[in-house]
């Protein structure tokens, strides 16, 4: 296992509800590896997009030998 940093930007849908924040933004970083901390750095708007870009940081545990996510250990 090692653990990696990794800053990201992910694009807010603004149908999304800040209440469903959370968990969208888990699910976007369980494709890296397994997020152990993370935060939200910035949120950034773009009126000529309609949309919010949101900064992240975050500190993935990544297992390699059995790959990636939570519960690789019983694939």
């Amino acid at each position: 296992m090692n653990l990696e940093f990794k800053e990201l930007d992910l694009d807010w849908p603004s149908e999304l509800s800040v209440f469903d924040l959370r968990s969208y933004i888990l699910s976007k970083l369980i494709e890296y590896g397994e997020p152990l901390r993370w935060a939200i750095t910035s949120v950034t708007t773009h009126s000529e997009k309609t949309i919010q870009v949101i900064s992240v940081e975050v500190v993935l545990i990544i297992k390699q030998d059995k790959g990636k996510g939570i519960n690789s250990e019983l694939n």
